[in-house]
This record gives C-alpha cells, sequence and structure tokens, in this order.
C-alpha cells in the first residue's frame, strides 16, 4: 500500500514537470521522493529516469492508471530500478516517472 500511495503523490507533482525529459539510461545516482510545497510529493530529479523498459511496461502502466481521474489519464514514461523513497530507502519495485497523457 505504501508504494501505492508514493506513486501517486510523485506523479501529482510530475504533472508540473512533463515538458522535463527521463535520460536514456536510467542514472547511476537513483531519483528520490521529496515533499513538494503545499503537501505534495514529487522526484527530485525526473532526468535521472531511464526509458522504460518493455518487460516494466504493463507494471507501468498499471501504477500510472491508479493516478487517471476522469478528466485526466497517466502513462508510464521512465523507470529507475533504485528509485527510492522519502526516507531515501529503495523502493522494492523501483519506480516510475508518471506523465499525463
Amino acid at each position: 500500500m505504501k508504494s501505492i500511495s508514493l506513486v501517486i503523490v510523485a506523479a501529482l507533482l510530475s504533472t508540473a514537470c512533463a515538458s522535463m525529459s527521463i535520460g536514456t539510461q536510467p542514472s547511476a545516482t537513483p531519483p528520490q521522493l521529496v515533499r513538494a510545497m503545499g503537501g505534495g510529493a514529487g522526484w527530485d530529479r525526473p532526468g535521472a529516469f531511464g526509458p522504460l523498459p518493455s518487460a516494466m511496461a504493463a507494471k507501468g502502466e498499471t501504477k500510472c492508471a491508479m493516478l487517471n481521474t476522469a478528466s485526466q489519464t497517466y502513462r508510464a514514461l521512465g523507470y529507475h530500478p533504485y528509485a527510492k523513497d522519502m526516507d531515501g530507502k529503495p523502493l522494492p519495485e523501483g519506480g516510475f516517472y508518471c506523465v499525463p497523457n
């Protein structure tokens, strides 16, 4: 349940950063969730994500779809296998960078 919440909150901030691009591969320094103004959360470095591997595409789409509302849908754009939570601990399934469609 904790990882689900982290994906949701992280994607909310990433909406504002959708124009930021991901890297060509996951960075050696993983992105970390951080608190944002207004109490939300987001990734500290979206550019640290690499492309979404085809083997992780279905999982990424499922995680990002949890953000969908009646008026907005989300998709997974990037993935980092060692993305960190707000406490600096690696997320068990890595992290997905979700952006609006």
